[in-house]
């Protein structure tokens, strides 16, 4: 009797650990981690579940896929060839940012069950939105109005994500950074060569308009400094008709005023040419003769 209860008790025991595996084998438990979302794809009921976002633990039956989905912040980069409206290649360098959004995931899945909506959409809509804007922009203007390119970029490949039906409206907060736009060697080169002609051409004519500067002043000095010895001169002439007039006031009507009046401006000339000669005698011939009287005898 005792044999046969421990016999029913480990046939029990071995009942419940079998009962226990097949249970467990018919479950399984998911991690979701923060940022991404997963749902369930059931090809019994044909069924789509979720999404259940993380950070979460998930328990499903082995038959059902667990489809884990990022959306977070998700990029796209590339380097997008492109022309302008004068036909000069260019390469467009682009990185776009976006999220999903999670209440649209489980039909953004429906639409692309590889989830490859970047490769198939983003992508082309990207490359095809840029080559339409460029070649209404002349390469010089790409370089001179970079930021509207960029902003009507951004604005026009928003708005083709947003009609597009099967992205099920799940993208949002999307970003668009034109990194660079790349060009020709030797269009770069040209430009170079364009900005340093410029440059020396501002040089040029910096340095023209001090030239005419310090003309114009120089000018001015001689302009100034005639006009003053003019006056002067004036002055002069004034002082000695002045002087002339008053000799020949002080000796009165003597027949000899001509002569007078070139003594005085002989005396006035001598007077220029040897300022430190204080003694003058004149001889009976005409001739002056000049002693200093710092003279000395030799």
């Amino acid at each position: 009797m005792g044999v046969s209860r421990k016999a029913g008790a480990l046939i029990l025991v071995m009942a419940i650990f079998l009962i226990s595996m097949v249970v467990f084998g018919l479950v399984m438990v998911v991690s979701i981690g923060v940022g991404h979302a997963v749902v369930l794809v059931d090809p019994v009921s044909r069924s789509i579940s979720g999404p259940t976002l993380g950070p979460a633990y998930l328990i499903k039956a082995p038959w059902v896929t667990a489809v884990n989905i990022y959306y977070a912040t998700d990029t796209f980069e590339d380097v997008i060839p492109s022309f302008s409206s004068d036909q000069l290649e260019m390469e467009i360098e682009v990185l776009a940012r976006w999220s999903l959004d999670p209440e649209k995931i489980r039909d953004l899945y429906n639409n692309y069950p590889n989830l490859n909506y970047k490769e198939k959409v983003i992508e082309s809509i990207m490359e095809e939105t840029i080559r339409l804007i460029t070649k209404n922009y002349t390469a010089l203007e790409t370089i001179e109005f970079r930021d509207v390119v960029r902003d009507k970029v951004e604005t026009a490949v928003l708005q083709e994500l947003d009609s597009e039906p099967s992205l099920a409206g799940a993208i949002m907060s999307f970003e668009l950074d034109l990194k660079n736009i790349g060009y020709p060697e030797n269009y770069t080169a040209a430009i170079e060569d364009k900005l340093v002609a410029q440059q020396q051409q501002i040089q040029a004519g910096f340095e023209r308009g001090r030239i005419l500067i310090i003309a114009n002043a120089t000018a001015q000095e001689i302009v100034i400094k005639a006009a003053g010895e003019a006056e002067a001169k004036v002055i002069e002439a004034t002082a000695t008709k002045e002087a002339i007039e008053l000799v020949l006031e002080s000796v009165g009507q003597s027949g000899n005023e001509t002569r007078i009046a070139e003594l005085y401006l002989w005396v006035q000339a001598l007077q220029r040419i040897a300022p430190n000669v204080e003694i003058m005698i004149v001889g009976a011939d005409g001739i002056p003769v000049l002693i200093p009287t710092n003279s000395t005898t030799p």
